[in-house]
């Protein structure tokens, strides 16, 4: 339950960026009562996609192949999905709101030609390695305990595949804070007005 919490807490992140993106006027967003939903969504659903492998938590269980098919479909596949989903959402609405802006200035110089801005390209970029982070970092664990009674593999290598899914989790969780502007702009007030 707890990998899925972190798998759920990568697209909880991506969620929350979709809506502060696409619905930055809504003020809801940016309650303590909305963080509170958030959060507790979050949980909910991490205690409901693991009540399959509690209910059948006995040791013969653990070996069976549909079990490790459904972490690795639940951890890995599914968060994937949607926050590819989500990264699509955010980059259709920041390339409409370009394209908007675009036209009303092509139009204003009766130049109609449409093309994909560096801003968008940026964002796109960024989305695609986030996504690619989180998804070669995650893979390679759960891919070994679906494959563990094929492959025999080494503890050193089993530690090697946790530790690339902790690396991948703090290289998305840093690439976050770095990205977003306004965070980064609180925390420098924050810190450099208290002294």
């Amino acid at each position: 339950m707890f990998n899925l919490q972190v798998s759920l807490a990568v697209v909880e992140a991506s969620f929350n960026r979709l809506c502060s993106i696409v619905y930055h006027t809504k003020p809801f967003l940016r309650t303590k009562r909305w963080a509170i939903i958030c959060i507790v969504s979050q949980w909910t659903i991490g205690i409901i996609l693991t009540v399959p492998t509690i209910s059948f938590n006995e040791l013969i269980c653990g070996l069976q192949l549909w079990r490790r098919i459904y972490k690795f479909v639940v951890i890995v596949i599914i968060p994937s999905i949607i926050c590819l989903i989500n990264n699509m959402m955010i980059f259709k609405y920041v390339h409409s709101s370009t394209n908007r802006i675009q036209t009303s200035l092509e139009n204003a110089k009766n130049n109609q030609h449409q093309h994909i801005s560096r801003r968008d390209l940026h964002l796109l970029r960024h989305m695609i390695v986030m996504f690619c982070i989180f998804v070669v970092g995650w893979s390679p664990i759960y891919l070994y305990v679906v494959f563990v009674n094929v492959t025999p593999v080494t503890s050193t290598i089993v530690s090697m595949f946790i530790l690339l899914a902790l690396l991948s989790l703090l290289v998305d969780i840093s690439n976050l804070f770095l990205y977003n502007h306004d965070l980064r702009r609180y925390f420098r007030e924050k810190i450099f007005h208290r002294h």
